[in-house]
């Protein structure tokens, strides 16, 4: 179950059995009740979303959920007890247009937000995907419909780690490595090809034993995304043997250690069919 789902669900249900629990057991009214299970979630929610942030969009469709439920159940348990206090039979509910227009506008807009950052993260249902999605033009077999991107690998996009990032750059700059990268044949579909990295100082004297790991990113789905390490095979001479699992553009970033010392670079590579 897609985890989104199952937070608000098991949030919503904790908010109503809440409610009907001190509606029951205690001397509040309706709308006293909705307020009191509003602020005890917002102690509890407020602080964990702060901690295990899930991002601004999931927050905000948690929060939309959790103000809906006890302001609709106030509402409802109000009108029953208007009914009740009248001495009437309590029938149909009779809900103003205001709040229920209110009520309908936020469960909306929060379905649809909800929708989208599930489909994002988790793609359309494959039974699906075939209805909705046009053929591809490419000829594949399998489309996705999900884009995680490659944007969470580019620390130095977190303005947090900015300043360090930039540091590191000028540090890299004026150490003065010289790291040329390629292929000894063109990269195709499925099938193992040498990526060679060569490594040299300022002098242009080889950079012997370091340690070169790398990752090529698959920008429309980081599930193909290759992890790989290098291994030195002459003085300053890296190589490693890649196999894609599909064709098109890919996103290198290579990291270069020795000891202390870390240079980082990055490119585009294209993979072409078999």
């Amino acid at each position: 179950m897609d985890p989104l789902v199952l937070t608000l669900g098991l949030g919503v249900l904790a908010g109503i059995i809440l409610f009907f629990v001190l509606y029951r057991f205690t001397r509040l009214r309706a709308y006293q009740t909705s307020l009191t299970v509003l602020v005890f979630t917002m102690l509890v929610f407020i602080p964990i979303s702060v901690v295990f942030w899930p991002g601004a969009d999931v927050f905000a469709i948690h929060l939309a959920f959790y103000v809906i439920t006890p302001y609709g159940l106030g509402i409802i348990m109000n009108q029953i007890e208007g009914q009740a206090g009248r001495g009437e039979k309590v029938g149909r509910l009779q809900v103003h247009w205001a709040p229920a227009t209110i009520i309908g506008f936020f469960l909306v807009i929060a379905t649809v937000n909800g929708i989208l950052v599930t489909v994002a993260h988790q793609g359309m249902p494959s039974n699906l995907v075939g209805r909705i999605l046009p053929e591809p033009r490419s000829g594949a077999e399998h489309v996705t419909s999900f884009f995680p991107g490659t944007a969470a690998h580019i620390s130095h996009k977190n303005q947090a780690l900015a300043q360090e990032y930039m540091q590191q750059a000028k540090v890299q700059a004026e150490r003065g490595w010289q790291v040329r990268q390629g292929w000894l044949e063109a990269p195709r579909l499925d099938e193992a090809s040498t990526f060679q990295v060569k490594v040299t100082d300022r002098e242009g004297e080889p950079v012997r034993r370091a340690q070169i790991v790398g990752e090529f990113m698959r920008p429309s789905d980081e599930r193909m995304d290759q992890v790989f390490e290098m291994h030195e095979v002459g003085p300053g001479l890296y190589q490693t043997q890649l196999r894609f699992p599909a064709p098109g553009r890919w996103d290198l970033l290579l990291q270069v250690y020795r000891g202390e010392e870390l240079h980082e670079q990055r490119g585009v590579t294209s993979v072409r069919e078999g």
